[in-house]
């Protein structure tokens, strides 16, 4: 048994709430599920590139404030 997620509120923009509805009613699924595909793929996506972007500077030698960096 997996553990309970934590519930999240987010208020949208009355044109991306449309578009959720559009993509909900098009994939035969409800606005919650379309909604957490995308936020978790845009989080995910984002973290990855950050990571990416992280060890690319550490390479270069570009530390961070207080010195640290990849060794």
């Amino acid at each position: 048994m997996s553990a309970p997620r934590p519930d999240l509120h987010l208020r949208l923009p009355e044109e991306a709430d449309a578009v959720l509805e559009l993509l909900a009613t098009a994939g035969d699924t409800t606005k919650t599920a379309v909604a957490q595909q995308l936020l978790v793929e845009a989080l995910l996506g984002r973290g990855h590139a950050l990571r990416v972007a992280a060890v690319r500077y550490a390479r270069l030698g570009i530390v961070g404030k207080r010195g640290e960096g990849e060794r």
